[in-house]
């Protein structure tokens, strides 16, 4: 996830700089740019792991691409035909590299059923603003919804359910063909569609969503006491925000209660959490789902996600920021 991560990974890696460290993962042929870090077992029926590829978000996004999408398949290949695994989650920004799984099952012998998890974590991020809406104590009518990223997937997705819910919803995107299209399928009395996130400044509530490497949410886009649900990996939101707008709540989305799960790797979660995206894949390995789940979400897939959640004991994570709890009497 950054730079410090690769010493982890290289044999004396922590006597050596970081970049430097980054640097020689990018000469790294494909087929030696990647390890399965962890294998994982849940509840006896169904078992994984992740596997890692050694660059940061920065690279990934920067390196040209066709060089980025071969380390990738070079990877899924190897899920798919050395570890034996039936389905496959695309984590961080390798989904956007590979046009949301849809480039990797064109490509020639690749026959594992591929997700992005965001079904799973749209579903999460729905039943986030809700929990935001009841313990900050927001009247809907009177409050206005901002997303970021609302062109993508989970974006879309938390947009379409919120329509006519909210007093507005502003909804921020990169691409303006898409924002046209969003903009289209959305017929809601009071809907803001731009490029510009300076609007974010009429937002009470942010979900922030996008495959950005870097922090892009500025202090100063912020109306006074904003709270934020940032679910993007890496966040969108930048480490020192709280100390430059303190009125701010920033809150950790895409985050699931996983109380019997051990993935015997540090991800950057506290013990017993887990991400969205990760428990949807797991979970369609415990119920043989062997299907692709890589474009917009399907509200039928959705709703059964959702029941999954239920049937596993598997529930929205408590609000934190920086893997420390938020109390309830900030939220109000």
């Amino acid at each position: 996830m950054e730079y410090n991560d690769f010493k982890r990974v290289f044999p004396f890696g922590k006597y050596l700089p970081a970049k430097f460290l980054g640097f020689l993962a990018t000469l790294l042929p494909a087929k030696k740019s990647f390890k399965a870090v962890t294998h994982i077992k849940v509840r006896d029926k169904a078992e994984g792991w992740i596997v890692g590829i050694a660059l940061v978000p920065q690279q990934i996004m920067g390196l040209p691409r066709e060089k980025v999408r071969q380390r990738i398949l070079a990877a899924v290949r190897y899920s798919q035909n050395v570890l034996g695994t039936d389905v496959l989650m695309l984590g961080t920004l390798t989904s956007s590299l590979t046009s949301a799984g849809k480039w990797l099952l064109e490509q020639p012998g690749i026959k594992i059923s591929i997700t992005t998890g965001n079904t799973y974590t749209a579903a999460i991020t729905i039943n986030a603003v809700d929990k935001i809406i009841e313990y900050a104590k927001f009247d809907p009518a009177n409050t206005t919804l901002g997303i970021v990223g609302a062109t993508g997937v989970i974006g879309e997705a938390v947009s379409k359910h919120f329509n006519n819910y909210f007093k507005k919803l502003v909804l921020v995107g990169r691409n303006k063909e898409k924002l046209r299209a969003l903009s289209d399928s959305i017929k809601g009395n009071n809907v803001k569609v731009t490029d510009n996130i300076d609007s974010l400044i009429e937002a009470d509530i942010i979900v922030t969503t996008t495959s950005h490497p870097e922090a892009i949410i500025k202090p100063d886009y912020l109306k006074k006491y904003a709270i934020i649900l940032d679910i993007a990996e890496p966040p969108d939101v930048p480490k020192n925000l709280i100390e430059i707008r303190p009125d701010v709540v920033v809150i950790e989305g895409g985050r699931v209660k996983w109380p019997d799960i051990d993935l015997k790797f540090n991800v950057g979660l506290p013990k017993g959490i887990g991400f969205a995206c990760m428990t949807e894949v797991i979970m369609q390995a415990l119920e043989k789902k062997k299907e692709n789940h890589i474009g917009s979400v399907d509200p039928a897939f959705l709703k059964e996600t959702i029941d999954w959640g239920e049937k596993y004991g598997w529930t929205l994570a408590d609000f934190t920021y920086q893997n420390k709890p938020i109390s309830l009497e900030r939220l109000k």
